[in-house]
């Protein structure tokens, strides 16, 4: 006879728990697409001084205020689960990213976050509730470099990551 013994943790098999901040961080991820395709469309008219050249910087401008509404979204939410902590520091960092005045220092923290991905920007654990979050975060960390490889964050060298701004591990990291 064969002996039943189970191998995931009672928690395995839980459903899955939707929080404020995951709710809002769905919406995060359409706006960054939308902030991406809007940049990609102006380069790819070249800044042109056709007159359509307009309604495309406006789109542009539109799709910049609806990702940063987005993300100040995320940062008014309280934290209710664990697993929505990676959430709210992979907002925090796209912020500080998009309002970085330099875009070697946008660039130099998206090399941190590339370097502390699986240490800071993922949720632990087995559950469905910590695997969904993990997609959502996979999904983010796609976004931000293609929104990292736009012509509005190229140019320039990368910082140093300590000369970038005293407070990018504190953006990053102190969640």
């Amino acid at each position: 006879m064969t002996k039943q013994t189970p191998i995931m943790p009672d928690l395995g098999h839980e459903a899955l728990r939707e929080t404020a901040i995951s709710v809002a961080f769905r919406n995060v991820l359409s706006t960054m697409h939308a902030f991406i395709d809007a940049e990609r469309d102006l380069e790819d008219i070249a800044y042109s001084q056709d007159p359509a050249y307009s309604a495309w910087a406006a789109d542009t401008e539109q799709a910049y205020e609806n990702l940063a509404d987005a993300l100040a979204g995320v940062h008014c939410l309280p934290i209710e689960l664990r697993e929505d902590l990676p959430l709210k520091r992979m907002a925090r960092l796209a912020d500080a990213m998009i309002g970085h005045e330099e875009p070697g220092g946008a660039r130099a923290m998206h090399d941190e976050m590339q370097m502390a991905f699986f240490s800071q920007f993922q949720a632990s654990g087995l559950s469905q509730t910590a695997m969904h979050r993990n997609g959502l975060l996979i999904h983010a960390r796609h976004l931000v470099n293609a929104m990292i490889s736009l012509p509005l964050f190229d140019c320039t060298p990368v910082d140093e990551p300590l000369a970038v701004d005293s407070r990018a591990d504190e953006l990053v990291l102190d969640c």
